[in-house]
């Protein structure tokens, strides 16, 4: 009996241990909540990099498409360009062989009389203009052409006729030479060269 009323006055006090108890479990919410801030925020910048890894492709993709477009009109503009001049060249070259059906030719005509060759150029079997083989043959001959109104522009069928039996050979390389140089001041200038010699 007397030990029971010994302990009867004893006291609990709770209050400090709710106050632990109430700051702990505030410090385990507050951790949750960042916690949950934190992955959130991890899978907000995973998001926005997917996206960005997205519109990045995009834009790459249709990089890639208006290149290959742009391409592809320049190859279109570079045929139709080629396509343009093969025409113009086919134009060309018809008109050359109408006017050479026609006898519309430039005659170039080396003849040995003197003890010289002399060069005779002649147009469509007009009265032929002569040539002496000297320094200024190419300017002679370019000469010639103009006077029958042929220009840069112009379609020239012309022949370069000569007997290698009566004719000098260097007269001959000389003529050839100056007529590939010749060629070079017009555009449509075609020459070809005859030998009327028997031994030819």
């Amino acid at each position: 009996m007397n030990t029971f009323r010994k302990n009867k006055g004893i006291i609990i006090e709770l209050t400090s241990l709710l106050d632990i108890i109430m700051i702990m479990l505030f410090w385990v919410m507050l951790n949750i909540s960042n916690s949950a801030q934190d992955v959130e925020k991890k899978a907000q910048e995973k998001i926005d990099a997917a996206q960005s890894k997205v519109v990045q492709a995009q834009q790459d993709a249709s990089s890639q498409i208006e290149k290959a477009r742009e391409d592809a009109k320049e190859q279109i503009a570079q045929a139709e360009q080629r396509n343009k001049e093969n025409n113009a060249a086919v134009v060309k070259m018809q008109t050359a062989l109408d006017g050479f059906s026609s006898g519309m030719m430039v005659s170039v005509e080396m003849k040995y009389a003197g003890g010289k060759d002399t060069l005779y150029i002649s147009q469509n079997d007009g009265t032929p203009v002569s040539v002496n083989i000297g320094d200024d043959l190419s300017a002679d001959l370019v000469k010639a052409l103009n006077s029958y109104g042929l220009d840069k522009e112009s379609i020239i069928l012309a022949a370069f006729i000569y007997d290698g039996d009566k004719v000098l050979y260097r007269d001959v390389n000389r003529v050839q030479e100056v007529l590939s140089t010749v060629k070079g001041n017009y555009k449509n200038l075609y020459f070809t060269h005859i030998n009327t010699s028997k031994s030819n």
